[in-house]
Formats: C-alpha cells, structure tokens, sequence
C-alpha cells in the first residue's frame, strides 16, 4: 500500500540515466523513488526550519547576554530529559502507525493515532508540572558552580519552558503520527507555523522590548500554544487524511497502547539517561568556565544545521522500514535499510560541503567575542572530520532497528556507550587531562565510530527483523 503522499517529485525526466539510477536504487512495488523524495524534501525542509529558526532564536538570546545562553545551555538537558519521554512515545506511535499503514488497516491506523495522541499529552501534563515544581532546586543543586545570574536565568527559563511543552505535545502527538502514514507535507507546514510564530515573538519581546530570558519564555507558549491547536484541528478535521474521533482520543485501546510502549519506553529510557549524561557533561563543562559554556551552547545550535538533513533521513526510515514491516516485506525492509543509511552519508557529506564555508556568516549572528568564537571553529571542525564517516551509521541504524520493533537493543547500545565514552570519557579528557571542552567534542567523535560498529553487526544479523510489534 503506497504512503499517502499526493505530489510527487517528476524533475527527473523518465528514461533518463538518473531516473534509470534511481529506480534501480531505490524503487521496490511499495515505493518509487519519487514517493521516497516527496516524504524525504518536506522532512528536509522541517529539519532546516526548526535549526535555523533555532539559531536565530539562540543568536537573540545570545545578544542579550553571554550569561542568557549560558543559561539556557545548562537547563536544555534538563527539560530535554523530561520533553524526551513524550518524545520516545510518540516515535513509538509512529512506529506502530506505519505498520498499520503498511498492513492498509484504515480503523487501525485512526485508533492508534488517537492513542498516541492521549498518551504523548497525559506524559506531557504529569511530567512537565513535575519539572515546574521542582525548578528551583533542581537548577541551584545541580549547577551551583556556575555565576549566580547564571542559575537565576536558567531557573527562570526552565519553569517556562516547561510549561510550553505541554502545549508542544500535542503538536507532537499530531506529527507522529503524519509521519506514520508518510504525510511529511502537513508536517512542514505545522513546522513552518508553530516556528515562525516563534522567530517573530522573539524578535517582538527579545530585540524589540528587551525582556531578556522571560522574552524567549513568552514566545515560546504564544508558539506552542497556536502550534497545539492548529495541530489537532488538523488531525481531527473531516477533509484530514486520518479524521480522527475524540473518542478515539479518549477511549483507552490497551493493546495498542501495549505496542505504542513496547518501543517508546525502552526509548524514553533511552533518552533518559541520555540526557541525564548530558547534564553530567554540562556539569564538568561548568567547571571550565563561562566562554566553554557559551562556545559549546553556540556550536551545538550551529553544528545542527550541518545534521539537519541526515536527521531527515532518520525520520524517513522510521516510515520507510516500519510500512516495509507491516506489510511483511522483510527483505524490502532491509533493502530500505542498507539505502537510508547510504542516503544518510550522502546528504550530511553534502552539508559540511555547503554549510561549512558559511560558518563564518552563521556564527555572526551570535556576536560571540573573539575569545568564544575561536574556541567555536574548533569544536565544529573537531566533530565535521568523524561525522562524515560515523554520523549516518550511529544515528539512522538506531531508528530503522526501532521501526521494525528492535527497540531494547537500539536503547541499551545507545546508553553504553553514551555514558561510557561521551560522559566518563569526556571527563577525563576534558578534565583530568586537560583538554577542555574540545576533549568533549573528540569523545562524541569516538562515540559515533562505535556505535557505527555496533549497529552494523546488529543490522548484518537480521535478529532485528524476527522482533513483532502491532497484532
């Protein structure tokens, strides 16, 4: 069954060598190449939006302050932490979507989509209202090193942006599972909305009326806020793709909610004390001083346009492999596989080629001082050299295991070597032999190239494809 995709890609002239190519490559009876580019372009798109929109946003706050992105560094991992549980439910309903999907089961596909829906806010309400609460003293136990406006900011920021989540989780829930059925378009479009609401509102109550960190807070309910409703006005509209019930939304279906979690939990576990490790990153970093928080606040914003388009791809597998599954085409789905990860290579090889020469363009929307912005380049180079050979296999390969309901041992390898070598290692580069910050940018190098390694064993021994999701 084809995704639900209605334009697709025809600039390619048929006959032609590359359509030739392409077919050959990447068309099967489930997908064309041109139904593959349609969902991949909007994804892309997406990706570009929300980094760059991300960038100028930190580059606002960045003009406010050296302490303001400081600030905002140090709690990301925090409220990341809790944002990453809904997050990992909502992939997990993707996955179960685009089985259905692949199966052509309609009432299934709509059941599932009120499901994720449910769960991904009822996680957002508890989680994020426990974050709310315990703000203050989470942000003054966990950074006390750093300057006291520093933890004031930080704290600040983190009660609002907590609060924002909840609001963003139903944009989320929306999302997943449009990229389940492969509607990327509806996707870019709430992207292009929920972020542009939140670039101008920056502009308006950061540059204009100079309100600083609450500035950043307040535009990003007012986004969230409208990006939730459009969102399930979209899902629940009778013109929508999916047309979902309320009662689909609130009436509990265990057994699909038993598949959402069979791959979201051990994911959100994941993502857990993944974060929890970057806060223990962000900790020793701290102690580095505040131009290594600043410099590796800016180069992680900036860096992320360079992964923008790989994390597209990532995205596409999930729906590419997951329909492959639902479908009962296991060798397609490891066909697909082998291909996302070279698709993968191919477009994060292509951006280090454009971006990198604009790196000196981009960075001067931060107005970092001299100092920062050399120490910025550094980190940036050091991770561009691994991250042509490693990225694609250690962050595409996770998710096409998971879309074929691999979930525990995509979770467990990521959390090994995660704490092993970016957390324990990059202590003691950073720390004990004196390298700085840039010794924890050469361990999410070293991490990568792992990873690589280990995902590729995992793919090569089909294990991963005798795993059972949906009923």
């Amino acid at each position: 069954m084809k995704p639900l995709s209605s334009h697709k890609i025809t600039l390619i002239r048929s006959g032609s060598r590359a359509d030739l190519f392409l077919t050959r490559q990447l068309s099967s009876e489930q997908f064309s190449y041109s139904d593959i580019f349609s969902m991949l372009l909007p994804l892309i798109l997406d990706q570009f939006f929300i980094n760059i929109i991300g960038l100028l946003t930190t580059a606002m706050i960045s003009s406010s302050s050296q302490e303001s992105v400081s600030a905002v560094s140090l709690v990301s991992p925090l409220y990341m932490m809790i944002y990453s549980i809904f997050n990992a439910i909502a992939a997990g309903g993707t996955v179960v979507v685009a089985q259905y999907k692949g199966r052509g089961d309609r009432e299934k596909i709509r059941a599932s989509a009120g499901q994720v829906m449910f769960a991904t806010s009822l996680a957002a309400i508890i989680l994020c209202s426990i974050l709310m609460i315990f703000a203050n003293p989470l942000v003054y136990t966990l950074f006390h090193a750093a300057d006291a406006i520093v933890k004031e900011k930080a704290r600040d920021y983190l009660i609002g942006v907590s609060l924002s989540l909840i609001f963003h989780s139903f944009y989320m829930g929306s999302f997943a599972v449009f990229r389940g059925i492969g509607e990327t378009k509806v996707c870019l479009h709430l992207t292009m909305i929920i972020n542009l609401i939140h670039l101008f509102a920056s502009l308006l109550f950061i540059n204009i009326l100079h309100m600083d960190i609450a500035g950043t807070v307040i535009s990003l309910i007012i986004a969230r806020i409208i990006g939730g409703i459009i969102a399930v006005y979209l899902v629940m509209h009778k013109k929508s793709s999916l047309s979902i019930h309320a009662r689909d939304i609130f009436r509990i279906d265990f057994s699909i909610l038993k598949s959402v979690f069979k791959i979201g939990i051990p994911f959100a576990l994941e993502q857990v004390f993944f974060n929890g490790g970057g806060m223990l990153v962000q900790t020793y970093i701290v102690l580095l001083g505040t131009i290594s928080v600043a410099a590796n606040a800016i180069a992680s914003s900036a860096f992320s346009i360079l992964y923008a388009c790989g994390m597209a791809v990532s995205t596409l597998s999930i729906t590419i492999v997951g329909q492959c599954i639902g479908a009962g085409e296991k060798k397609l789905a490891r066909r697909y596989g082998s291909k996302m990860i070279w698709l993968g290579t191919f477009v994060v090889l292509l951006s280090l080629v454009v971006f990198m020469p604009l790196m000196p363009l981009i960075l001067k929307l931060y107005q970092a001082q001299a100092n920062t912005l050399s120490l910025i380049y550094q980190l940036l180079w050091i991770a561009a050299i691994p991250m042509t050979f490693f990225w694609s296999l250690s962050n595409i390969m996770p998710c096409v295991l998971r879309s074929a309901g691999d979930a525990n041992f995509s979770s467990v390898s990521s959390l090994i070597t995660m704490w092993a070598i970016r957390v324990g290692l990059g202590y003691l580069f950073a720390v004990p032999l004196g390298l700085g910050v840039q010794g924890v940018w050469i361990c999410m190098g070293i991490e990568w190239a792992v990873r690589s390694v280990i995902f590729y064993l995992r793919f090569r021994s089909e294990s991963w494809l005798t795993k059972k999701t949906i009923d």
